[in-house]
């Protein structure tokens, strides 16, 4: 059974970059609808000198906040003309200093929602992703004072030192508390282990709150925010690969302010089909994510099957494969990155499943005997 996806799924996660909140205006990203799947990825961590990372656990997942490796030892060469902060700049010419000090801490869910500890140290990455962008969260304690007027938060792709991709939104001058984000946002309570520090939030609605924790105990607010992987170039999506990920605030007239980074951020490779030798009784109106078949299991009138996928988003990318398989035929046209369309509104949250016809699939996120990241599917009969 071909496992392919067909052009309207392109053309949805085409759609569905264009109205991502935390985007930049000439360029188009995603955040949890994917255009291109992958098979696998070999993963590449590079242990770095000392830093931070954590973990945080929130009821919508588990996030870890990874503080950034600030040394730099590239001298790239990126276009001599471009401005610090833009795309084929080089990461050299960001600005640091006393006068452009910049406190943001990054960090990713960890799969299937279940509490994690990150190892501390700065090689800790923000994981690897299929889709064209990665659902993340930020934290902004601090900007430059010599940012003052500064409107956006700014992440740039880069690569041999160079910009290859960036996203970027607005972001507050005026600073919040912990305290209060908590007691208004979160209606928390603050736990002996938080520090009441000031937090600049990211002002476009949808970068959701949550609650996430340092290597050291100390619990942190951050909000969701979606990196982008649109190349600069207008190609599309960013070649498979390792980059390092940079943060710069952009002030009122686009100049660069401050510099956070690097953090390892793994693309996957890509692979537009895959077919799975399946047993014969499976459902040919089924989608499955392209990667290696672990498994296929017939339990009496359901299934169970595992399909071996590297990325952070495997579960989402599948569910929306579902989604899509649920929606053909019904009219709906184009939704946005957060949430889909009814009747499939809550089900990348909610763990519930998407119903086919005479199917109630669930797709999870897991891992193979031998530690594969992988994808399970459970297939149940239904009317």
């Amino acid at each position: 059974m071909s496992t392919r996806l067909d052009l309207a799924l392109q053309e949805l996660a085409d759609a569905a970059g264009a109205t991502s909140g935390f985007g930049d205006p000439d360029t188009s990203t995603t955040v949890q609808t994917v255009a291109r799947l992958t098979a696998r990825v070999r993963r590449r961590r590079t242990v770095r000198g000392a830093g931070t990372a954590a973990v945080a656990a929130s009821a919508a997942g588990a996030v870890a906040l990874v503080a950034p490796q600030l040394t730099r030892d590239v001298s790239p060469a990126g276009d001599p003309d471009a401005a610090p902060g833009t795309c084929r700049s080089s990461v050299t010419k960001l600005p640091s200093g006393p006068r452009d000090p910049l406190g943001v801490e990054l960090g990713h869910r960890a799969g299937g929602g279940v509490p994690v500890v990150a190892p501390a140290g700065a090689g800790e990455d923000l994981g690897t992703w299929q889709g064209r962008s990665a659902d993340l969260v930020v934290n902004v304690s601090q900007i430059p004072d010599a940012g003052v007027g500064a409107t956006r938060l700014r992440f740039l792709v880069t690569q041999e030192g160079v910009v290859k991709g960036l996203t970027q939104g607005p972001l507050s001058v005026t600073p919040t508390s912990t305290d209060e984000v908590l007691r208004t946002h979160l209606a928390t309570p603050a736990p002996a282990t938080t520090e009441d520090l000031p937090v600049y939030p990211l002002e476009d609605a949808g970068h959701r709150w949550q609650i996430a924790e340092t290597s050291t105990g100390v619990q942190r607010v951050a909000q969701s925010a979606a990196l982008g992987f649109t190349a600069c170039d207008g190609t599309g999506k960013l070649p498979s690969g390792t980059y390092q990920v940079y943060a710069t605030i952009a002030d009122s007239v686009g100049t660069a302010r401050g510099s956070a980074g690097p953090w390892d951020v793994e693309i996957a490779q890509d692979d537009e089909a895959t077919s799975h030798d399946l047993p014969d009784g499976f459902p040919a109106d089924v989608p499955l994510i392209p990667g290696r078949l672990v498994s296929a299991d017939q339990h009496g009138s359901g299934w169970t099957v595992e399909i071996a996928t590297p990325g952070n988003d495997r579960a989402t990318i599948a569910t929306t494969m579902l989604a899509h398989e649920g929606l053909r035929g019904s009219g709906v046209g184009d939704w946005d990155g957060y949430v889909l369309p009814a009747p499939f509104t809550n089900v990348l949250f909610s763990g519930a499943g998407v119903e086919l016809p005479g199917w109630a699939v669930l797709a999870a996120a897991s891992r193979t005997a031998d530690g594969e990241p992988s994808v399970v599917y459970t297939l149940t009969r239904r009317p």
